[in-house]
């Protein structure tokens, strides 16, 4: 036994290797995978094209091949990797909700367990790489590979693999029953179920093997290749104008040859920008068509936009900022739509699949998860302003606050409130509040007999009103309701005034309301 195989078997426990469980196994399916024939998948026989595994081989390297040469396959590629697994991956207690009022149990032993073999993968790679390259795998290839090293029924570590020379052994049912590996140089390895993590993208007919993103956009990555070599050929030699030489009749070949020899030499290439054409004995030179560099730009720019569609980023995320999309098309608008059409998904993918193979089948984790910590990309005043407005508004709570900043809560910060300009009310409070502000917008109205109206003078006696039946005077709350009291109608007043039926009425509405009137504080 090495010294790595020493040290990683310190790290197991036999309390925690006892309760790892095994799995069962399930029922026989009936159903068969597409692309699997009769005999299943063997090293010979990979389900592609003529039946030979060098023909997916071929197809993967040519992938490979093309996520290499085009910028924008590869910068979509990378952007996605980078940010799923920019915040590492960590542990999580499936209760907790994220609000900061929940305690967090400490950690069983099996989560101290698998923190500690995540924190040491390997001596080559850590856990960010193996997870970056995953997620490149799964964008170039479709499926990604992981090797899982065990001793005993515990995981001890973890290395990547190589996508297009592994080749998974399955019956036509789909079944996987062991991997092989053969690399470009003939060598050879075989792995157990338990000792390979597949993760495959989707799969248009339910494969094996997904389809990636780069190989829906095999088109425009070829198209747009083939416009960068033109392009590059132009400018290689000098953006030379497409000429129609009509030399004289008496020109033999061999002069010909000779002018066109000279011609590449003395016109063609940067060097030779602004060198005149010359000729003799009757040659004509014309330009048969202006340059057409814009238009081969322009193409370029197409599918360019075609490559990154295929893959879900936004321009901006890939360093391409538009002038129509200036402000709020390249801000938090494209980091949410990339975060949840794009990212997410990928990562929730690969967390399933590390999920069962680790936490729960290696080391029998429960109540607990594997997840990418989150990145916050917002700009840090909007995320700062976006707070505030949750605490004044009371949807937040000022210990709920501190706990999004990492702050201990404190005395008295579990009561919301609400912030109005200068005042600030608890929503305890707020029934109080309310009718206090109603009241104090009473005072000094017409409610009040002892109050004088606004703009009557005091003292001076009202003069009596028209024998006019009375008009109720439309307030912002609508009409004022009825009175329940049906022993006096308003008919029956003669001398009340329409100010007197207005103030009455108005009075018994708002005594209606829950709660009631103060009086004293109307007073």
């Amino acid at each position: 036994m090495g010294l790595k195989s020493w040290w990683q078997g310190l790290r197991a426990e036999p309390e925690v290797l006892e309760r790892a469980p095994a799995q069962g196994k399930l029922p026989e399916r009936t159903g068969y995978e597409f692309g699997i024939g009769p005999g299943g998948l063997t090293e010979s026989n990979q389900g592609l094209g003529a039946g030979t595994q060098t023909d997916r081989r071929s197809t993967l390297d040519q992938l490979y091949q093309a996520y290499l040469a085009c910028p924008w396959a590869w910068a979509s590629v990378n952007a996605i990797a980078r940010t799923i697994t920019a915040g590492g991956l960590v542990t999580d207690w499936d209760n907790d909700d994220g609000e900061g009022d929940q305690e967090t149990p400490d950690k069983p032993a099996e989560v101290k367990l698998l923190e500690g073999m995540l924190a040491y993968c390997n001596p080559r790679e850590n856990i960010r790489q193996i997870l970056r390259s995953v997620v490149v795998d799964l964008l170039v290839f479709g499926d990604a590979y992981i090797e899982v090293v065990w001793i005993g029924s515990q995981p001890v570590a973890l290395y990547s693999l190589d996508c297009p020379s592994m080749m998974p052994i399955a019956d036509e049912h789909g079944n996987v029953t062991s991997y092989v590996q053969v690399t470009e140089m003939g060598q050879r390895a075989t792995f157990e179920p338990r000792e390979v993590i597949h993760i495959s993208l989707d799969s248009p007919r339910s494969s094996v093997f997904g389809v990636s993103p780069t190989q829906a956009a095999l088109l425009p990555i070829t198209g747009w290749l083939f416009a960068a070599a033109t392009t590059k050929e132009i400018f290689r030699k000098g953006a030379p104008p497409q000429l129609w030489i009509d030399h004289a009749s008496s020109t033999s070949a061999a002069e010909i040859n000779r002018w066109n020899a000279q011609y590449q030499a003395r016109n063609v290439g940067p060097r030779n920008i602004g060198n005149p054409i010359n000729t003799k004995g009757g040659a004509k030179v014309e330009e048969l068509a202006q340059s057409r560099t814009m238009d081969y730009l322009k193409y370029l720019e197409q599918k360019r936009d075609e490559i990154i569609a295929s893959y879900g980023v936004p321009p901006a995320k890939v360093g391409i900022i538009e002038s129509g999309n200036l402000g709020g098309g390249t801000g938090e608008s494209q980091d949410r739509t990339f975060m949840i059409n794009t990212c997410q998904p990928i990562a929730e993918l690969v967390l399933e699949a590390l999920n069962f193979a680790l936490a729960k089948a290696g080391f029998g984790v429960t109540g607990w998860r594997l997840k990418f910590r989150d990145i916050d990309m917002r700009d840090s005043k909007t995320v700062e302003e976006i707070r505030d407005q949750r605490l004044r508004n009371g949807a937040w709570t000022l210990n709920r606050y501190r706990a999004d900043i990492g702050e201990p809560a404190v005395d008295g910060g579990d009561q919301p409130i609400l912030i109005d300009h200068e005042n600030l009310v608890s929503w305890a409070d707020m029934d109080a509040a309310s009718k206090a502000s109603i009241a104090s917008k009473l005072k000094g109205t017409a409610l009040d007999p002892a109050e004088p109206v606004q703009g009557e003078p005091i003292g001076v006696e009202k003069p009596e009103p028209a024998p006019t039946p009375p008009q109720l005077v439309p307030f912002a709350g609508g009409a004022p309701p009825e009175s329940d009291d049906d022993s006096a109608p308003d008919d029956d007043l003669p001398e009340e005034s329409a100010r007197d039926v207005y103030r009455r009425r108005l009075r018994e509405a708002l005594a209606a309301l829950p709660g009631g009137i103060d009086e004293r504080a109307a007073a």
